[in-house]
């Protein structure tokens, strides 16, 4: 095999599929990227047999063939060569691997092509296609509520839906939960309801940073395959079935507050510094125009800070995890926020100023009086 392609576009696709290299292997191979030549281009694909990214870049194939690399070993190698045509050589074994780009060359080792696993080719049925924004700001704004708890895998993704014009992703740990809803361009193909692993869609995230245009999700079995300018990312699903979380949003409120997003998210950092107990446990309350915030850790002292705000309703005193604040706060786009409080043991709702596409439920912390 013998090919050479330019040095930013091998980078930024050895950076891409690198991210579905496992850290924890049980096949010396999966630690491997796949480098395949094709007409004229060369394909990267890497995977840890749960989800997989594969992507394609102009190159000047002189003779056909594919290997594995290390991955780790062969990024480090190309973030450090200088931006310049890169050479890639297989030798007659098939393992000895001569990189050279200018004057600088490395003969690394590799494995044979033949002992990677396959990426998984899903009979795929397209289902709909999303616009790259929007589908990434659905990600970024509710899978930070996924849960941790590997006991209970079934919340350890997001839930996708899709039905008609609308597309829902959910997610919960079982002390908040973030829904997210957008419109789409194009109805959904065929009614859809699955749970994706947390872990593609933060890895879908990065994938589609910066890029313009469309994505392509299509369905198997038990597969996704996301499609979008330049690659590729496919997964494997997480059995549900999904809880029912519409019976855990609230549907009225004693109290509704609005506050500057930033103003609020200011006022929770601070205050939580001394929220040093395992729920990181931020008391408000508010009446006529201010909320106070308050934290009290025994061991390392007490905080407080008053806000402007506009309250209605009635006075609810309550309890959350300032994390948990915070989390949701940092990724809504709106000016302000309005907290919806129905009492001190009644889960609380965050929803942005003028959009109705975005509701965040969050558990109240129980303490003493």
């Amino acid at each position: 095999m013998l090919f050479s392609c330019g040095h930013d576009q091998l980078s930024k696709a050895v950076t891409l599929v690198g991210r579905a290299v496992s850290t924890r292997v049980a096949m010396p191979i999966l630690s491997n990227l796949l480098i395949e030549t094709k007409k004229d281009s060369v394909k990267l694909a890497a995977t840890d047999l749960d989800h997989g990214i594969q992507t394609e870049i102009p190159a000047t194939v002189k003779q056909g063939g594919a290997v594995t690399l290390p991955a780790r070993l062969f990024a480090e190698v190309v973030s450090n060569l200088p931006n310049a045509p890169v050479q890639l050589k297989v030798g007659n074994g098939g393992r000895d691997v001569e990189v050279q780009c200018e004057r600088v060359t490395y003969d690394l080792i590799g494995l044979p092509a033949a002992d990677f696993p396959l990426m998984p080719e899903p009979d795929s049925t397209s289902v709909v296609t999303m616009d790259t924004g929007a589908l990434r700001t659905m990600i970024r704004q509710t899978v930070f509520a996924v849960s941790t708890d590997e006991t209970r895998v079934f919340l350890a993704g997001l839930y996708l839906v899709l039905e008609d014009k609308e597309a829902r992703m959910v997610a919960t740990d079982g002390g908040r939960l973030a829904l997210r809803t957008t419109t789409l361009t194009s109805p959904a193909r065929q009614k859809v309801g699955v749970i994706v692993p947390s872990k593609t869609m933060h890895e879908l995230v990065r994938a589609l940073s910066g890029l313009e245009g469309e994505v392509d999700i299509s369905l198997a079995e038990n597969q996704i395959l996301f499609s979008f300018p330049g690659a590729r990312l496919v997964s494997r699903l997480i059995p549900g079935p999904f809880p029912n979380y519409q019976q855990v949003i609230p549907q009225g409120h004693k109290q509704r507050l609005t506050v500057g997003t930033e103003r609020f998210m200011s006022a929770v950092r601070r205050v939580a510094i001394t929220a040093r107990d395992s729920a990181n446990v931020v008391r408000l309350q508010a009446s006529s125009d201010e909320l106070t915030l308050t934290s009290n850790t025994p061991e390392y002292g007490r905080s407080e800070e008053t806000l402007q705000v506009t309250a209605e309703g009635e006075t609810v005193h309550t309890a959350f995890n300032a994390r948990y604040l915070m989390d949701c706060l940092s990724v809504l786009e709106a000016d302000e926020v309005t907290l919806e409080l129905t009492g001190p043991l009644s889960p609380g709702a965050l929803r942005p100023v003028g959009q109705t596409d975005y509701t965040y439920v969050l558990a109240p912390v129980r303490v003493a009086a």
